[in-house]
């Protein structure tokens, strides 16, 4: 599969060449080659669907809204925001399951620890309310078999569903135990999760995720079983682990939770997420392997394909492009795909008129506010806003990753301050202004802060700060660092021309 296409490099022989992270990926786009991540910054526990010529995915959401993006591909590498199958904000939702059964498409989820369903006549909705199932797990699966519908759970169980996929026929029972994993891995737990299941080739295939999603560099992989019955009894592959990261120095660190899936032409290929080695921030992101079947029915990764290596594409005649530019002139009268809710969505709370988001001031601080988010991806950007507030309003253009654990720079009736990675505030500058444009550099974590009032000069703050700390391995919650913006205190805020750029760029 990989010698009809450009020659595939070696992570050692790209070193020989001295090839730097970008020089690499435009060499890997002038050999029809794509370069992972295929979708940088936090989108884990994908569900990739191929109806057609088309892909369809949504992926775990977690405590923002609107839920459950819908993004769509013709190539599998290149990825756009198509929907959203939560407009509401109904608790964490992780490890979501998109399928297709006979005409109609379904999303089952977690939320609040309780297993849900949408459904839908097309993947890019629009979706139903969600409808609960009563079962107290997570990570469902959907699969079917002669006309029975089932659900697996994150525990290796499985319960059988009504016909239309939207209640519980039969309660949960185990089926399947975890591979044993060797003793002498370094991992988080066994922790058998994020199920994905599949038909083919008289077999039905059940892959799943074992030694836990973060924590040690190696603690995360794929397990793969097989059994000629959708409720098992299953047998192991040879193969496993299939996906593993075996070493700290990788640069995909707790690669796991794979769904497979196949072009139009016959080639197969798994999605998977991972932590960046030195980017922890940047949430689980979101990878693409190759796959082959074996003479004796199982898939495993050929031989030779490193995850952080220059890798065929998918669909000839494609190529690699940018990761998606999420800056907003605010002309829609909608709230664009990219942004998200922390734990809620009020619609009461914003409007966009005249090219600009005005924001109502919700709560004393920003601990008791909601802010509007957007994640991105890249070692480096920079993100700039235009910032007007009322009296008594506090507004600002954050580096985020939950409200006790932010970095940003903010308007308030202090004053211009600065919010550090450690807690703290500094400075007091240009005390009554009320507009400004804010811009935050991040450069590879290090972070500095600038602004400019109206008819005046850039300038910099005196502060800057460090935000690696702000990962899932230190502060919990499988969350990332992403840019946002909020109001809170008194009044209202309204914010124009949000600009990304994906690189650190100090103003002239």
């Amino acid at each position: 599969m990989l010698s009809r296409r450009c020659f595939l490099h070696t992570s050692a022989s790209a070193a020989a060449l001295g090839l730097a992270a970008n020089a690499h990926l435009a060499w890997a786009q002038r050999c029809n080659t794509y370069h992972n991540p295929i979708l940088g910054g936090d989108h884990p526990d994908a569900s990739p669907i191929r109806i057609g010529i088309d892909f369809y995915m949504t992926h775990s959401s977690f405590d923002y809204a609107p839920g459950l993006l819908i993004w769509h591909s013709r190539d599998l590498v290149n990825w756009r925001p198509v929907g959203a199958a939560l407009r509401g904000y109904y608790g964490r939702i992780f490890a979501p399951y998109l399928c297709q059964y006979q005409s109609r498409f379904y999303i089952y989820f977690p939320a609040s620890g309780v297993i849900h369903a949408v459904w839908a006549d097309h993947p890019t909705g629009p979706w139903s309310d969600p409808v609960s199932l009563g079962i107290h797990l997570y990570d469902p699966a959907h699969i079917a078999e002669d006309g029975h519908r089932y659900l697996y759970l994150s525990d290796g169980s499985v319960a059988e569903l009504t016909p239309d996929g939207l209640a519980v026929k039969t309660p949960p029972r185990h089926v399947v135990n975890p591979w044993p994993i060797p003793s002498s891995w370094r991992i988080e737990c066994t922790c058998l999760e994020g199920p994905e299941l599949m038909e083919h080739g008289g077999w039905f295939y059940l892959n799943v995720a074992e030694g836990g999603t973060a924590g040690p560099a190696t603690s995360h992989s794929v397990i793969s079983a097989r059994s000629r019955h959708a409720v098992g009894p299953w047998e192991f592959s040879p193969y496993n682990p299939v996906v593993h990261t075996k070493s700290r120095p990788e640069r995909w660190l707790s690669m796991g939770h794979g769904r497979l899936v196949d072009t139009p032409d016959g080639q197969w290929f798994i999605v998977v997420h991972a932590y960046e080695n030195g980017y922890r921030t940047l949430g689980r992101q979101l990878l693409l392997l190759p796959v082959e079947w074996t003479a004796d029915g199982w898939w495993r990764i050929p031989s030779g394909v490193n995850a952080a290596d220059a890798i065929p594409m998918p669909i000839l005649g494609t190529t690699q492009k940018p990761f998606f530019d999420p800056s907003d002139d605010f002309s829609e009268p909608r709230l664009g795909l990219q942004w998200a809710f922390w734990r809620e969505f009020n619609i009461h709370r914003f409007s966009i008129e005249n090219n600009a988001f005005i924001l109502k001031a919700e709560g004393k601080t920003l601990a008791d506010s909601s802010v509007l988010t957007t994640p991105v991806g890249g070692h480096s950007y920079t993100v700039e806003v235009d910032a007007e507030v009322t009296d008594g309003c506090e507004a600002g253009l954050l580096l985020f990753y939950n409200p006790a654990y932010f970095a940003g720079i903010v308007l308030t009736p202090e004053g211009i301050r600065v919010k550090v990675a450690d807690g703290g505030f500094w400075g007091n500058a240009e005390k009554g202004a009320r507009r400004a444009k804010l811009r935050v550099v991040n450069n590879k974590e290090e972070v500095d802060f600038y602004y400019q009032l109206p008819e005046q000069e850039w300038k910099k703050t005196q502060a800057s700060t460090e935000i690696s700390c702000m990962n899932h391995n230190i502060l919990g919650g499988f969350l990332d660092v992403r840019p946002a913006i909020y109001a809170c205190r008194e009044g209202h805020a309204t914010y124009r021309q949000f600009r990304y750029w994906p690189e650190a760029i100090a103003p002239i």
